[in-house]
């Protein structure tokens, strides 16, 4: 059984791809214009537009019903700097195998445009067979010469080491998309995701927000086939977010994340 878990941990890994970090974008699917703290994992550039600090904690207690691929994580912004500065971290798996990811993120407003860049380190761990890991770098991008229109992508793994006694390389990702904004309280996005070795998926989400309090979410991805949605709820300077996916052939997946506004909007 213990055998079984571990190369059904490897073959998620490798061929489905595993379930993001922060409820929100989870709900979503299509997030390549982010504007909360998870832009770390998402498109590092949307960090520029953050105005408060913020930390945020985010919880997948069992990817497709197996409490084995659970997965957990952190991301914290800095926004007091000339640039914004942000570090999150990410862990999936149990005891006998795990893989995760530590960033360090920086990103810069220019007006028409933002920038951002990840330094990450990658690493994994077999019980029995030892550790390994290696470090990549991410670019990410988003154009906002228009208010209700926003175009952007990310490139990650652009700079990548090998991994392991193989030498595997961490393979290169790439997603571009669009978000329209028509009224402050509505947005709808879509994008195209791209894999090395794998077949493109399209994703599409929607989020409207009432009275600034709660917000709900819907997102669908074609390759593999997923549907998912959420709510978030904000109070005073918390938030508290709600999203679950459905895969086609897996099934179910529910993610929790609380997110903290450390400080006053400038």
């Amino acid at each position: 059984m213990l055998k079984i878990l571990i190369f059904l941990c490897l073959i998620i890994s490798k061929i489905f791809p595993q379930e993001n970090l922060g409820a929100r974008a989870f709900a979503l699917k299509s997030y390549v214009i982010p504007n909360d703290v998870w832009a770390i994992f998402y498109n590092p550039a949307g960090l520029a537009d953050l105005k408060i600090r913020e930390i945020s904690f985010s919880y997948i207690p069992a990817q497709f019903g197996l409490k084995e691929l659970s997965k957990k994580g952190f991301v914290f912004c800095e926004t007091s700097l000339p640039v914004k500065v942000g570090v999150g971290a990410e862990i999936f798996g149990f005891e006998l195998y795990k893989e995760g990811v530590v960033k360090f993120s920086v990103a810069r407003d220019f007006d028409l445009f933002n920038l951002g860049l990840n330094l990450n380190y990658n690493f994994a761990s077999i019980k029995g067979y030892g550790n390994a890991g290696a470090f990549s770098a991410d670019l990410g991008f988003i154009s906002k010469s228009v208010k209700f229109f926003k175009f952007g992508f990310v490139l990650k793994n652009l700079i990548a080491g090998k991994i392991g006694r193989a030498k595997e390389k961490l393979s290169k990702e790439i997603e571009l998309g669009v978000a329209l904004l028509p009224y402050d309280n509505l947005m709808v996005s879509t994008s195209i995701y791209k894999e090395t070795g794998f077949k493109e998926s399209l994703k599409y989400g929607v989020e409207y927000e009432f009275a600034n309090l709660f917000a709900l979410r819907f997102g669908f991805s074609n390759y593999p086939a997923q549907y998912s949605g959420g709510a978030g709820i904000k109070f005073t300077k918390f938030q508290f977010d709600y999203g679950v996916n459905n895969h086609q052939l897996l099934g179910l997946t529910h993610q929790v994340t609380l997110t903290a506004k450390l400080g006053w909007k400038k």
